[in-house]
């Protein structure tokens, strides 16, 4: 008598996606075709930073720098927003070489017509000074256009090596206000153990403590009941800095990957 088919890891399990409202599409499709069931619950909102005028003063000067660096896709999206609200397009970048962290982000900017010159593979600032400094030579002018909290891996790793770099706020992500009601019952623990996830998929360091914070007390042992995976490295140490335990980690640092990593997770149990 033939055997059955193994049983695919992800089958039936339902995976908390964290993405920002609008950008869970990827991930909610990636899940599904492996027959999971994605739980779509935006952990950040993206939304102007607390210095609107500020940023759109930097987006004035484009063509006065070597290089414009991007760190993420919605850097992007939100640099482009204030462009077009200004009356700009493409054109106000000048001769400034481009400069991304991440397929991600290159290929949003390849949607607005531009080409980043370097794109970094490793999903972190590290990555990116690394590649700008093999890219350049001298000591170029650099306006690094990124969150309205970030790390300063980068600035900090340029400016060692004789760098100038402005640092522009072109977006802050916010935790929705209705995060914590949506969370509580997807845990075994705060509700209908039907609803409880399976596993939570971290996109970013924001996620990570967005959720944190929501859950309140006893969020470390909530998380510690279900699988965690994240996109990278950074995200990786910000949740571990928070005492939450981590399964799978990206490699590269997409969706994909991290959804991979997921499987091969509870494949391996």
């Amino acid at each position: 008598m033939p055997s059955k088919p193994a049983r695919a890891p992800l089958t039936g399990k339902r995976v908390l996606v964290t993405r920002a409202e609008g950008q869970a599409e990827e991930a909610a499709a990636l899940l599904r075709a492996r027959g999971a069931e994605p739980v779509v619950v935006p952990a950040i909102a993206i939304g102007p930073p607390d210095d609107e005028a500020a940023a759109e003063r930097a987006i004035a000067k484009l063509a006065t720098y070597d290089w414009i660096a991007f760190t993420s896709a919605n850097g992007v999206e939100r640099t482009w927003e204030i462009l077009a609200r200004t009356g700009k397009g493409p054109s106000a970048f000048g001769e400034a070489r481009l400069a991304a962290v991440g397929p991600a982000t290159s290929a949003a900017l390849a949607r607005r017509g531009l080409s980043a010159e370097v794109t970094a593979k490793e999903l972190r600032g590290e990555g990116l000074a690394k590649a700008l400094l093999a890219a350049s030579h001298g000591t170029p002018r650099l306006l690094l256009l990124r969150a309205q909290a970030a790390r300063d891996a980068l600035p900090d790793a340029l400016r060692a090596a004789g760098w100038s770099v402005d640092i522009a706020a072109v977006y802050a992500t916010r935790a929705p206000a209705d995060l914590a009601d949506t969370l509580r019952p997807l845990f075994a623990d705060g509700g209908d153990a039907r609803q409880a996830v399976d596993a939570v998929i971290f996109s970013s360091s924001s996620t990570v403590r967005h959720v944190f914070e929501a859950l309140g007390r006893g969020a470390t042992a909530l998380l510690s009941g279900v699988t965690v995976a994240t996109i990278g490295p950074v995200t990786t140490e910000t949740a571990r800095g928070l005492g939450v335990r981590v399964d799978a980690e990206a490699s590269p640092s997409t969706m994909e990957a991290a959804i991979e990593a997921l499987a091969a997770c509870f494949d391996a149990r």
